[in-house]
């Protein structure tokens, strides 16, 4: 802060001022879609049950895991591949695999026209298939089209990314600048910092709009900084977030330092009941190093550029409650440990980043935070335009004191 008060307080506005309306826009957009989705998975299946819901009865008897995979496969082949076991299948449920294109013999790859599939786990049948990043305005298109312009305005590419991104990383700032502008001048600094936390209804309408502005920000500070940095963890991790937390926070990045092979890898030694057996044991033998229980298993799936397998079990040190997250990779050909993720119980800047993640996205504290979440959403959208107003009221009047005077 010593270099915000070395600019003086008048250049500070001017700077709160302009970055605010440089975000304006991208805040409005963001706001609004994360306040929808924090209901994600509920609105998906509202909007497209025949993805989400079995066609078989729910009292019929589940396939085994590895048999319903190689019925998967069978369908989408030879264009596409499936290089996951779903090993959390629910009655009445439909079982979701990624597909990947196969080569088409010309150096390319087959056009699928979509990347995930929902499967019937009674009796193996595909009952919908999706593009995750399609533009489309349907129904069973709308959820991953609304996350994709929250993620990255639906722009093609990393440019999205990296402009959100970057306007995270002056929310985050500008977080900081916001406060210090609310700051009383005098002593005492108690009582003098009161008011900025009121609205003030009865003072006029301008006075209530800078109030609500002012005490919005304030009161929503700390969860406004955090969905801020967050923010920029998931589309500046590398560049920017990793960086600044490792200054204070160790990590664990072995599960994304696994290099990539020179070749990807079409048949690995292992096959899908070997590598779930070692991983397996990997798995117990990590449980018993970190001190934490399976409760059940998530998939195993298969990563060709890198060649190893991911295992995904839901287990004690697991932040949700509806998918399983701690994680260990091993080698596709040896089934050697490659890599792992702990939700938490590891490294402190692997659980605060989980946490910050688990918490932008409502995936604890079951129902009443999702509405929390859909409520900041919407208080956001309103310290935005609040702001706006504001800056149009102070421009109005300087225009106006401008001609006065000429």
């Amino acid at each position: 802060m010593t270099g915000v008060r070395r600019l003086g307080r008048a250049q500070v506005v001017a700077l709160h001022r302009y970055v605010g309306l440089l975000m304006a826009a991208f805040l409005l957009v963001a706001a609004a879609t994360g306040s929808v989705l924090a209901f994600r998975d509920e609105l998906d299946e509202w909007l497209a049950p025949e993805l989400f819901v079995a066609r078989s009865a729910a009292s019929a008897p589940l396939l085994d895991p590895f048999a319903l995979r190689a019925r998967v496969a069978q369908q989408v082949a030879p264009q596409g591949r499936v290089d996951a076991v779903v090993l959390d299948l629910r009655p009445g449920r439909t079982a979701r695999f990624p597909v990947a294109p196969n080569p088409d013999g010309a150096g390319g790859f087959y056009r699928l026209g979509y990347d995930e599939v929902f499967v019937d786990p009674h009796t193996g049948e595909i009952q919908g298939r999706r593009a995750r990043e399609a533009i489309a305005f349907t129904a069973q298109q709308a959820v991953p089209l609304l996350y994709k312009v929250h993620h990255s305005l639906a722009l093609p590419g990393i440019w999205g990314t990296l402009l959100l991104g970057v306007i995270s990383l002056l929310w985050t700032l500008d977080c900081f600048v916001g406060a210090w502008l609310t700051f009383p001048k005098g002593r005492p600094f108690l009582p003098r910092w009161k008011p900025a936390w009121l609205v003030k209804s009865r003072a006029g309408t301008h006075r209530a709009t800078l109030d609500l502005h002012r005490a919005g920000g304030l009161w929503l500070w700390a969860v406004l900084l955090l969905f801020a940095w967050s923010s920029v963890m998931f589309n500046l991790r590398e560049p920017v977030f990793r960086p600044v937390m490792g200054v204070v926070f160790p990590f664990d990045d072995s599960w994304r330092t696994v290099p990539l092979r020179p070749k990807p890898v079409l048949a690995p030694r292992l096959d899908w009941p070997a590598a779930h057996a070692a991983a397996r044991r990997a798995m117990q033998d990590m449980a018993t190093e970190v001190g934490f229980t399976v409760d059940r298993e998530d998939r195993l799936q298969l990563d060709r550029r890198r060649g190893v397998y991911a295992y995904l079990v839901h287990s004690t040190v697991d932040l949700r409650s509806d998918a399983g997250n701690t994680a260990i990779l091993i080698d596709a050909d040896t089934g050697a440990p490659m890599g792992r993720w702990l939700p938490t119980g590891g490294p402190a800047g692997n659980t605060v980043s989980n946490w910050m993640g688990a918490l932008h996205m409502a995936q604890v504290f079951g129902r009443p935070y999702q509405v929390f979440v859909f409520v900041l959403g919407i208080a956001a959208v309103v310290i935005t335009i609040t702001g706006v107003m504001v800056w149009q009221k102070k421009r109005r009047a300087r225009a106006l004191s401008r001609a006065r005077r000429a």
